[in-house]
């Protein structure tokens, strides 16, 4: 059968414009009648984000490390400490 995009649902043709028709069948195969639910990008990254600032940290640099990663130096003390 020759499914287009325009034969899915309005929310899932963006997708399929952006990964192709095979992936999105795909998805549809696998995914089917599940809620799936997609975190936003930066919160892919956090756990990598954290792992990296505790590799950084010297004992000395809460003030650089917050500073580079654009967040309060009392979240850097957090990070470090969840690490403890």
């Amino acid at each position: 059968m020759d499914l287009k995009i325009s034969d899915l649902p309005p929310q899932f043709e963006s997708i399929a414009m952006k990964v192709g028709m095979d992936i999105t069948k795909m998805l549809f195969k696998e995914f089917g009648g599940t809620s799936v639910y997609f975190p936003t990008e930066k919160m892919i990254y956090k756990d990598a984000r954290d792992r990296e600032i505790i590799e950084k940290f010297n004992g000395f640099n809460v003030k650089e490390l917050a500073s580079n990663y654009n967040m309060s130096e009392s979240y850097v003390r957090a990070i470090i400490r969840k690490d403890k």
